[in-house]
């Protein structure tokens, strides 16, 4: 990328965007945004990039709890990534998010029938979390659902859904997303999971 380009974009964080975040490190850099919503409530680690059309959305449900969105050091947010947080989002320090990748940790409640609110106006966020380890790599069109953890150093293959916690230390792909390998420490190897 250009380096004019690059300490412009550089430049807009440090002067703009920290005025809007809650905070934001040393070097983050914030390239043209889709849509920033109460982005107040969240904190942004040192060298975090977030490319074109990110999507930060924190659903303020309840002004006495409001959510909170914690991204740590050395975070790469590639294009089009849609993160909403109504309760508690934290990635680690040194993670890389794909392109079009969904973090979500807020609900639609569907289930009343005779309820006339749009299913999509209805969100239930209280209690829910997204945790995703230090040096996790999260793979391009994945969507990660509410109440997941994703381990330190574990790689999420493109297109997956991941429904549930992951260990540390694994390759995980599918919908909903599955262990295919684990790192052993004893061998210093990737090695398949037996299905």
């Amino acid at each position: 990328m250009n380096r004019i380009l690059l300490a412009w974009y550089r430049l807009k964080t440090r002067f703009w965007y920290a005025h809007v975040f809650e905070s934001i490190g040393a070097k983050t850099t914030i390239f043209r945004p889709m849509l920033l919503v109460n982005v107040q409530y969240a904190s942004l680690g040192e060298r975090v990039l977030i490319r074109p059309g990110a999507r930060i959305e924190l659903v303020v449900t309840d002004p006495a709890a409001p959510p909170r969105l914690t991204i740590g050091s050395r975070v790469n947010i590639e294009q089009n990534v849609h993160i909403v947080c109504g309760s508690s989002i934290e990635i680690g320090d040194g993670v890389t998010i794909t392109g079009n990748v969904a973090i979500v940790d807020v609900e639609h409640p569907y289930e009343d029938v005779n309820d006339p609110t749009r299913i999509g106006d209805r969100i239930r966020t209280r209690g829910n979390y997204v945790r995703i380890g230090q040096g996790a790599f999260i793979g391009f069109n994945t969507i990660v659902l509410p109440n997941v953890k994703i381990g330190r150093h574990t790689v999420v293959g493109a297109h997956s859904v991941v429904t549930r916690d992951v260990p540390d230390y694994c390759v995980v792909s599918g919908n909903p997303a599955r262990i295919m390998k684990r790192y052993n420490f004893e061998t210093q190897c990737w090695e398949r999971e037996k299905q």
